[in-house]
């Protein structure tokens, strides 16, 4: 249950953040292209849609100039009046490590779910470049020629759909050079807190004067958002500062701040949308963006052997990932050691299912590698380096990933099959038992999964948890009973309709009565219905959407009856996102009736993330610094050697489950999704870049979730 891009629908009504979905775009381009021919206007007219520049081929070094960071957007043509669709872009790009090579291009398309995410296909010739944003079933190609000055480019970027067809119109690409506040030796760091909704929402937001003039960086903790480069505008009058700060984050925010006499504190306003909200910010003497480092992240040399890895899936996308491999040898059978794979939690996640300056899967990958197993670690399909469509994938689509994951394990020569076990981590611990379901399928299967580990692994349908999460993020942030009580019943009414599997129509109007319920919370007057539509519409979009749809519907109670390998589930006292009692209590239940060979154990005082944590809230995640309690890790890596060391254990057949247990009807037990060959695509094309998610929770919101709950979060 993490916060993600994907989390739980949208903001605040204030707060919502509203995008173009691709079916809308598509309709937009189709009206016009009707509209275009009755008026007889070409549809390749240069007073339509500018032409596409070609990408250069790599002939010549890349220019200088092009080396650091640009912020700008890629936009719609203004076809037949309407106003421009704008996607806010950042791109980084590094110098090669020799002249000949292709520069490294890290994107920030916010609207895209890409943060910092590698561009590929990179080609340079001097002042021209080109790069592809993979998104999966959209790619976008992006041409551009740097200006005289070198401090402003221009070019277009082309949408591809995942047959390799173009989307037109071209988008006109504008960029403009900027300096990154952590590269620049002199920067101040203010931290505030936006009261939004009844919620405190911290933030941190840091000013710099470089060569090319104010710059600044903006940072949500609790929403994934760090070191985000963005606009700023600063004017001095009578010798006071004043900053007009713009935040692209689909529906731009805006910050209006006037600084006090000596600079320690700013003092203004926050927009977005409809919302305003009075805010102040604080001067941290001495603290820097970019030094971030956390106590437990392992450090170099270590004591064993990294390999990139990509792993390719039937459905025609890859899996990129890291292989630790130990050198200690002390589990080895034959030459062989046992091995994990890491699943990670909901919302697009790299390998090191990296939040708010943590990297759980790094420093749980390292533990478990200096004691003898191996671990896999990958990026979800659509994320950082593997490619495939994350944003229309469901949790079946990604527990299909992780069994791709432990196929390829079993064929490694450094592996020993019969010894590979699964950790995952929230919705993680719920795809870890579909897969051994799976694995383990009849009562002699071949290398079948050995052991999980459930890390606040879900075991609660999944409109009920998130119902069960909504009460104990409000109950954590303090707010009364009286005001979210009313928005509860709504939550839980909504929810319940979907797990029914009502009409849609009849959904709606559910959904706006939980909409207006949660904004009630923060405000005295509710705002009518046609302030509130395109929030209702944004949450109908995301309730709507597969992976919600399945997720809610979902009830785990089924799997967890099928389990028949060990397994250890672990939940914290102060998980406001996973509640521990209710689910482990869920567990607990199940292996009594089953014999399902499960181990709970209950963390005192650790949050979701499994920190010691005083609130359990997800603002406070970024502010511990531990990464994983110290304690619950060496627990945890010690009971993962000395399963894999008794491994294979034996199977649970059927005639040996307690008297009065039944398998669970068929429609509690998930089957494979079906696997359809990848479309054709032309190598030549070029790919391109989603634009159907709006922002909700972790980075793009600013108070939370509608539908997941007060904080945004999901499992």
């Amino acid at each position: 249950m993490r916060i993600s891009l994907r989390s739980a629908f949208v903001s605040f009504a204030a707060l919502a953040v509203i995008a173009c979905t691709d079916a809308a775009y598509s309709a937009m381009l189709a009206q016009d292209a009707a509209q275009g021919i009755s008026q007889g206007v070409p549809q390749a007219a240069p007073q339509t849609a500018p032409a596409v520049a070609a990408a250069p081929e790599a002939r010549a070094p890349i220019d200088a100039a092009w080396i650091g960071a640009w912020i700008g957007e890629a936009a719609t043509p203004r076809l037949n009046g309407r106003a421009p669709i704008a996607l806010p872009i950042t791109i980084v790009i590094s110098a090669p490590a020799k002249a000949t090579d292709a520069p490294a291009i890290a994107m920030t398309v916010i609207q895209a779910g890409a943060i910092a995410k590698p561009a590929i296909d990179v080609a340079a010739d001097g002042r021209a470049i080109g790069f592809t944003l993979d998104g999966g079933s959209v790619r976008a190609r992006f041409a551009a020629m740097l200006g005289e000055d070198g401090l402003i480019a221009t070019g277009n970027c082309m949408l591809f759909n995942d047959k390799g067809e173009g989307m037109p119109p071209p988008l006109d690409l504008q960029l403009r050079k900027i300096e990154l506040v952590s590269d620049l030796a002199e920067q101040r760091v203010y931290n505030g807190t936006l009261d939004a909704a009844g919620q405190k929402l911290a933030m941190r937001l840091a000013l710099a004067e470089g060569k090319l003039g104010p710059t600044g960086a903006f940072e949500i903790a609790a929403q994934g958002l760090r070191d985000f480069a963005v606009e700023v505008e600063k004017s001095v009058k009578d010798g006071v500062s004043s900053y007009l700060i713009a935040i692209p984050v689909g529906t731009t925010a805006v910050l209006e701040l006037t600084a006090n006499a000596d600079a320690s504190a700013l003092e203004g306003t926050f927009t977005q949308g409809a919302f305003k909200a009075p805010i102040r910010f604080e001067l941290q003497p001495g603290v820097r963006l970019g030094t971030l480092r956390r106590p437990q992240d392992p450090v170099a040399p270590l004591p064993y052997r990294e390999e990139d890895v990509r792993i390719p899936h039937a459905a025609g996308h890859a899996l990129s990932g890291t292989l630790t491999i130990p050198s200690e040898m002390a589990l080895a059978r034959d030459g062989r050691v046992p091995a994990v794979v890491l699943v990670t939690g909901s919302g697009p996640q790299d390998r090191d299912e990296a939040l708010m300056g943590h990297r759980p899967f790094l420093v749980i990958a390292d533990a478990l590698t200096r004691a003898g197993v191996a671990v896999l670690r990958y990026d979800d399909r659509g994320v950082a380096r593997s490619t495939g469509d994350f944003t229309q994938a469901t949790t079946l689509d990604f527990a299909s990933d992780a069994e791709t994951a432990v196929d390829w394990l079993k064929t490694q020569a450094s592996i020993d099959p019969t010894r590979i076990g699964l950790i995952g981590h929230s919705e993680g611990g719920l795809i870890a038992p579909i897969v051994a379901m799976w694995e383990n399928e009849g009562d002699s299967p071949t290398n079948p999964l050995a052991f999980m580990v459930l890390l606040a692994g879900t075991a609660e349908q999944g409109g009920k948890l998130l119902t069960r999460q909504s009460k104990a993020l409000y109950d954590a942030a303090g707010v009364p009973a009286e005001k979210s009580g009313p928005a509860l019943a709504a939550h839980a009414a909504a929810m319940s309709a979907v797990i029914e599997g009502k009409p849609i129509e009849e959904v709606r109007p559910l959904i706006e009565e939980m909409v207006r319920r949660q904004v009630a919370i923060g405000s005295l007057v509710i705002p009518d219905d046609a302030t509130l539509k395109p929030t209702f519409d944004a949450a109908m979009t995301q309730i709507s959407s597969p992976w919600m749809m399945e997720f809610i519907r979902f009830d785990p109670r089924g799997v967890l009856t099928m389990i028949e390998i060990p397994t250890l589930a672990l939940c914290g006292s102060k998980d406001t996102q996973v509640d521990m009692e209710t689910n482990l209590g869920i567990m607990e239940e199940v292996a009594r009736a089953s014999a399902a060979p499960i181990t709970t154990r209950r963390l005192e005082g650790l949050n979701h993330l499994f920190q010691p944590a005083q609130t359990g809230v997800i603002d406070e995640y970024g502010t511990i610094d531990t990464t994983f309690e110290p304690k619950a890790l060496a627990d945890l890596v010690a009971w993962v050697v000395e399963t894999a060391k008794a491994a294979p254990a034996a199977q649970v057949p059927d005639a040996k489950r307690p008297a009065g247990w039944s398998r669970p009807a068929a429609n509690m037990l998930p089957t494979r999704p079906e696997v359809k060959p990848p479309a054709a695509v032309d190598p030549a094309a070029a790919p391109a870049m989603p634009t159907r998610r709006g922002m909700g929770g972790a980075t793009g919101g600013t108070a939370g979730g509608t539908a997941g709950g007060a904080g945004g979060g999901k499992p």
